[in-house]
C-alpha cells in the first residue's frame, strides 16, 4: 500500500476519539430511554443523530480512499491490471460479488437483530432487575437497524448501480481494486500474501490473497486472511500468464 493512503498515528487517534466523543451519549440515551421512558420518538430522534453521526466518522474513516479516488480521476495514478468486460461477464460477474455482499452483511445484521431481541426478552423478564440487559437490547436494536441501512447506501447500492453502467470496466492498484463506472473501491489491499491464478467452469480468475495484520488483546497475532477473485475477461485468456506475471511483480 503506498504511504500516501496509509493514516499517520496522529489522526488514528483522532479517529478514534472522533468514535468515542460521538458515540458514547447515543449509547447512553438509547440506554437511558429504554428503561426511563420507551417512547418511539426518542428513538426517531436517536436514529437521525447516530446516522449523522456515522455520516460524520465515515467522511473522517474514508479520507485515505477520496485522495485514492482523486488521485484514479486525475490519472495522477497508473493501474497495474484492467479489465473490459463484454455485458454477459460482467452481468455475471458483478451479480457473484453482490451475492456474496450480500450474504455477508444480511448474517451480521440479523444476529446483531436476534442478540438484541434476546436481550430486550431477557430484560423485560427480569423487571427491576433487568435493566442493563434493556438496555443493551436497544442500543444493539438500534445498530442493527444503522447497519442494514449504511450496507445498502454504500456497499451494495453502488455495486447494485454499476450492472447498468456504460463502463464496464475494473482496475487493479496497489491500494486496490476499483469499479471504474462508479469509481467504487472493491476491495483495498493491506498486506499482499499471495497471487495465483485459478480455473472454474472454463473460467479464469486471478485470486488476490490479503492479510489484515493486528494483535490481539493477549498479544497474540490477530491477523484476517481474505481472498479476492476477479474474472480475466475472455478475450484476456490468452494473456492469462503474462497478467498474473505482471500483477505478482508489482503487488508482491
Amino acid at each position: 500500500m503506498d504511504k500516501t493512503y496509509q493514516d499517520n498515528v496522529a489522526f488514528s487517534f483522532i479517529k478514534v476519539l472522533t468514535i468515542i466523543f460521538l458515540f458514547t451519549p447515543l449509547i447512553a440515551f438509547i440506554g437511558y430511554i429504554a428503561i426511563q421512558n420507551l417512547e418511539g420518538h426518542y428513538y426517531l430522534y436517536a436514529f437521525i443523530y447516530g446516522q449523522l453521526s456515522i455520516l460524520f466518522v465515515k467522511l473522517i474513516f474514508e479520507h485515505s480512499k477520496r485522495a485514492f479516488i482523486s488521485d484514479i480521476v486525475e490519472k495522477r495514478l497508473e493501474p497495474i491490471l484492467k479489465f473490459e468486460y463484454e455485458q454477459k461477464e460482467w452481468n455475471k460477474f458483478i451479480k457473484k460479488v453482490l451475492k456474496k455482499k450480500i450474504k455477508k452483511n444480511s448474517i451480521i445484521s440479523i444476529v446483531i437483530l436476534l442478540i438484541s431481541i434476546t436481550s430486550i426478552i431477557v430484560g423485560y423478564n427480569l423487571k427491576n432487575d433487568g435493566e442493563f440487559a434493556l438496555a443493551v437490547g436497544y442500543n444493539l436494536l438500534m445498530i442493527s437497524f444503522f447497519w442494514g441501512l449504511n450496507s445498502y447506501l454504500y456497499v451494495l447500492n453502488p455495486i447494485y448501480n454499476a450492472l447498468d453502467n456504460n463502463t464496464k470496466e475494473i482496475q487493479c492498484f496497489k491500494y486496490g481494486i476499483v469499479l471504474i463506472s462508479n469509481y467504487y473501491i472493491l476491495k483495498t489491499f493491506n498486506y499482499m500474501v499471495n497471487i495465483e491464478l485459478e480455473k472454474k467452469n472454463n473460467e479464469i480468475y486471478i485470486c488476490f490473497t490479503d492479510e489484515t495484520r493486528s494483535t490481539s488483546v493477549d498479544g497474540n497475532d490477530a491477523n484476517v486472511i481474505t481472498k479476492t477473485h476477479i474474472l480475466i475477461p475472455q478475450k484476456n485468456k490468452n494473456d492469462s500468464d503474462k497478467i498474473y506475471t505482471i500483477a505478482f511483480r508489482k503487488l508482491m
